[in-house]
């Protein structure tokens, strides 16, 4: 810890030693100066001259940068596309992402999965507003995770860990939430609809406030209540409370403050686990309730143009509850899992900007992160076979990392960066690099790609601590890695009203984590025992031959396969020479959307192909069958429509009719094998705006 303290001494009182090169880097960029809709988090759904700005990222180097300039894979969904497509859930608008599959166990609340370039779906890192919401080891279930208060979402795919650190193995997501300004406007949206399977309720009520007092304090915040029936006639019932707030204080011009919080409670009803399509008891009674808090404030002060301080500290608490009661389902008694994880973390980051002519300019990160991570978790069982048994367990991490981005005469993008991370989830401290290159060619205004790095991801708390009579935790897994590289080109044409994307990857992972079961002696166990390799081809394409109608579209080919496993059994997950499941060799997305007021129309369309998926069930007599199938392929159509009532009534801003239908054809069809996935469904409802 002293050592930590040292170098954060010695970063903040660096530029007293460069105080001369004030004036000879006059020319450097203030970030302060430079802040535009897209880094702040304003509205965007009101102009084109906005739509423009928005092409800024921050997510793929930490600072912002011109989409164009970018060189890794990057896609930006902002806050008018998502209230477009009038969707209520991030992992929605992410199915359109090139790379990505997404896999919901079930109806709305069941577990969702997303997969990024292959990867398992512990892989790929989430934050918001820049911060962590990953579960220790990289899980995470976007069933819960809204778009309220979210004014864009940065996409970044490839190894990222060389700045976000351990888990972000195949990618990055980052939800930057919305800065409130102007004077205060009060939102409310309200749907009710019903799902085709015996007309099960639908309600959606979401609210929004946010605005600024005197430019120098802004705030908004979005709530939302969703309750969903299901689409299972027994115990599928889904509700959901999320509110999202943001509040920013800049006392100058050089100094601000962000807060983040973020708040989930949710109850989510599901009678069987193996699959509605097999079981032939449903259970009344199994559910699961998830709590989640999050508490985050960024400061940043730039003393000079030339620097740019950022600190962060977040903690972030996640309560689950798994509570199957004793019914006539469960003969042998019932059980309660409760697992309960805190994070508490740190991020320093010293930006140094300097622009030499106009020909050279250089921006150098230096930062420090440091978390600590704790479980307690808890296991019951009550009736024939009555058990328990309690895990608690903790880990931290220091982890230093350094970034150097160089450009020259606005054509030629260098980044180079790496991160030690001496983290307690395994021996010695891992080294993460990585490096990425883009050379444009403004006469065709054309980017060309090149990136590669090295990636980690921690494993979890169960696959190390985990305790019963017949299975085993191993506290000593390494880390799992990723070798990736890619090459891309995006070209841009007609005054950037068309833009398409190719870009082709390969990731090579090695050290993953897989089940280990023994028939002797009886006790399973974690091991770092399989390799897999993932080649894929990503494209994409946005056009908007009119000034009402855009188009867009991506489609990603992807190839996986299981190289080895250590001569070991490792079940349906992992078998030499078989492609991962769940991982579709074809993935296609298409929107296109009408907006000529005072009408929008918004048609999406999905297909995912065929892939590999496993089953088990088990059988009157208790025994369990297992087997890897193929899982059909499907497309899906979802219809979403918004007409402008008034505007500038007495009370109203506006008043506005929407309506959104899914799953239009009815299309039947299985996410996760053996079950049922939502038909038919539709909501209508009001947004008014105050």
């Amino acid at each position: 810890m002293k050592r930590i303290l040292f170098l954060l001494i010695c970063l903040i009182l660096l530029p007293g030693i460069g105080l001369a090169q004030e004036t000879a880097s006059s020319e450097g960029v203030n970030p302060a100066e430079t802040t535009n809709v897209a880094a702040l988090g304003q509205s965007t759904s009101t102009s084109e001259d906005v739509q423009k700005v928005d092409e800024i990222i921050i997510t793929a180097t930490g600072t912002e940068e011109q989409l164009k300039k970018t060189s890794v894979s990057s896609t930006v969904i902002t806050a008018p596309e998502i209230e477009k497509r009038q969707v209520t859930r991030v992992e929605e608008m992410l199915r359109s992402v090139p790379g990505v599959v997404v896999n919901q166990t079930g109806s709305q609340g069941g577990n969702t999965s997303l997969f990024m370039r292959g990867g398992n779906s512990n892989m790929s890192q989430v934050l918001l507003n820049g911060i962590r919401l990953n579960n220790a080891g990289g899980t995470y279930d976007w069933a819960n995770l809204t778009v309220d208060n979210v004014e864009r979402i940065e996409v970044v795919r490839g190894p990222m860990s060389s700045l976000y650190g351990a888990d972000a193995m195949t990618g990055v997501t980052n939800l930057i939430t919305k800065k409130g300004v102007g004077p205060p406007t009060f939102t409310y949206s309200g749907a009710w609809g019903a799902h085709s399977e015996k007309g099960q309720f639908i309600s959606e009520n979401r609210f929004s406030l946010m605005g600024s007092a005197k430019d120098r304090f802004g705030y908004s915040i979005g709530f939302s209540r969703i309750d969903d029936q299901g689409i299972l006639p027994i115990n599928n019932r889904f509700g959901s409370n999320v509110l999202n707030g943001r509040f920013d204080l800049d006392p100058t011009e050089k100094l601000s403050f962000t807060f983040s919080t973020l708040f989930i409670d949710t109850y989510f009803g599901y009678p069987t686990e193996y699959g509605d399509r097999v079981d032939p008891a449903p259970d009344p009674n199994q559910n699961q309730t998830r709590t989640d808090l999050l508490f985050g404030l960024t400061t940043k002060y730039s003393p000079y143009s030339w620097w740019e301080n950022e600190l962060t500290l977040s903690t972030y608490h996640r309560d689950w509850s798994y509570d199957d009661a004793f019914d006539p389902v469960d003969i042998f008694g019932g059980s309660v899992f409760h697992p309960i994880e805190d994070r508490s973390s740190l991020d320093y980051r010293s930006n140094l900007r300097f622009n030499f002519s106009d020909r050279i300019g250089t921006t150098t990160t230096i930062g420090l992160a440091a978390f600590t991570e704790r479980l307690k978790q808890s296991y019951e069982s009550f009736g024939v076979w009555p058990y328990s048994s309690e895990t608690r367990a903790h880990r931290r991490s220091v982890d230093f990392y350094f970034q150097e981005q160089i450009s020259f005469w606005e054509r030629l993008f260098l980044t180079a960066g790496m991160r030690l991370e001496d983290n307690t989830a395994f021996d010695g401290t891992e080294f993460s690099p990585r490096a990425s290159a883009a050379f444009r060619i403004t006469e065709t205004d054309t980017t060309l790609r090149a990136a590669g790095g090295r990636a980690i991801k921690a494993p979890t708390f169960s696959e190390q601590y985990y305790q019963s009579t017949t299975a085993v935790g191993n506290p000593n897994l390494k880390p799992e890695k990723n070798t990736s590289w890619e090459v891309g080109v995006d070209q841009y044409a007609l005054n950037d009203r068309l833009k398409f994307g190719l870009t082709y990857f390969e990731n090579h992972f090695t050290d993953l984590i897989a089940y280990i079961t023994r028939a002797w002696p009886a006790t399973s166990f974690y091991g770092n025992i399989s390799d897999a390799r993932v080649r894929g081809l990503e494209t994409s394409l946005t056009a908007k031959p009119l000034p009402y109608l855009t188009l867009s579209a991506s489609y990603t080919y992807l190839l996986s396969q299981v190289l080895s496993t250590g001569g070991e059994d490792l079940g349906l997950n992992y078998e030499v020479g078989k492609p991962l499941v769940r991982r579709p060799k074809h993935t296609v997305s298409f929107t296109i959307n009408y907006d000529h007021k005072p009408f929008n129309v918004n048609l999406n369309g999905l297909y995912v192909g065929k892939r590999d998926d496993f089953y088990y069930i088990t059988d009157p007599f208790f025994v369990t069958h297992t087997g890897r199938v193929f899982n059909p392929s499907y497309l899906l159509f979802n219809l979403a429509a918004t007409y402008d009532i008034a505007e500038n009534l007495r009370y109203a801003k506006k008043m506005q009719l929407q309506a959104r239908i899914g799953n239009l054809f009815d299309q039947n069809y299985q996410e996760t094998y053996n079950y049922s996935s939502p038909g038919f469904n539709f909501v209508t409802g009001l947004r008014f705006v105050f």
